[in-house]
């Protein structure tokens, strides 16, 4: 076995994995959107994707640190000028490094096309969670089905959507007449989901499906309680800019802004 001959191929194969499975994350849903939704692509989990693209990263370095060393002589030949003395400064070793400065320094400061490029990447990933749904809450598949039921009623109450009751009892109840096996409280709403074969959001689905409306005398209860059926909390509004809100959620801008500045907000 000729070990150069094994150290150029283990470098290629890294290479393509590491282009494959970066491939893959750019285009995969947010961390957040895949675990709650159960994304997968040709058979693996973003997670997956994950992992095996940081083993292919190691396995890259060790493989490229291996070539160089085997290949040291010829890199040093390709430094040295006509009189055979090794430069630092030869035309195809700085074009390299601008190139290197160009795509980091480029990135960072968002110009073209790095910027239109990565913009797409976003656009990728919120039509995944568009399409997909995102959780009310981040990691909320790893909530206790008992916190996650507690946790809805909280946030209902938090955006103002409708007052809602959730009982835990209930809600297994629903879980287990759907056909989903729950052995305690206590367990996360992603250990059900996969020893079941299922998604937290599916699951969710069926927890929400016994909210009640909790009736109340108060004014201020009745005007938080909205005609019409429970709604999921909106997701990505982080990201939204107060144009983007208001054309999306159809409100005024001008009132908007004027209620910022009111807060002292600008």
């Amino acid at each position: 076995m000729k070990i150069r001959r094994l150290v150029s191929f283990t470098a290629f194969v890294a290479f393509v994995g590491l282009g494959y499975t970066g491939l893959m994350l750019f285009f995969s849903p947010q961390g957040r959107v895949a675990h709650w939704s159960g994304w997968q692509m040709l058979g693996l989990e973003r997670e997956q994707y994950s992992e095996v693209h940081t083993t292919f990263m190691v396995l890259f370095l060790v493989a490229g640190i291996w070539h160089i060393v085997l290949n040291w002589k010829p890199i040093v030949n390709y430094l040295r000028d006509r009189t055979r003395k090794v430069k630092l400064t030869t035309p195809e070793l700085s074009v390299a490094v601008v190139l290197g400065v160009f795509f980091f320094g480029g990135t960072l400061m968002g110009i073209f096309p790095f910027h239109q490029f990565l913009n797409m990447g976003a656009g990728i990933k919120s039509y995944w969670e568009r399409v997909e749904g995102s959780p009310p809450w981040g990691h909320a598949e790893l909530n206790s089905l008992e916190r996650f039921c507690r946790g809805m009623e909280d946030f209902v109450r938090l955006e103002e959507q409708r007052l809602v009751s959730i009982d835990c009892d209930d809600a297994v109840a629903a879980l287990r007449e759907a056909g989903i096996e729950v052995d305690s409280l206590k367990q996360e709403l992603f250990d059900i989901a996969q020893a079941n074969g299922t998604t937290p959001q599916a699951l969710a689905e069926i927890v929400v499906s016994v909210a009640e409306p909790i009736g109340s005398t108060d004014s201020a209860a009745e005007r938080l309680e909205p005609q019409g059926p429970f709604v999921r909390p909106y997701s990505g509004l982080g990201r939204l800019t107060m144009r983007e809100y208001a054309e999306q959620y159809e409100a005024d801008l001008s009132q908007i802004l004027e209620v910022l500045a009111g807060q002292g907000l600008r």
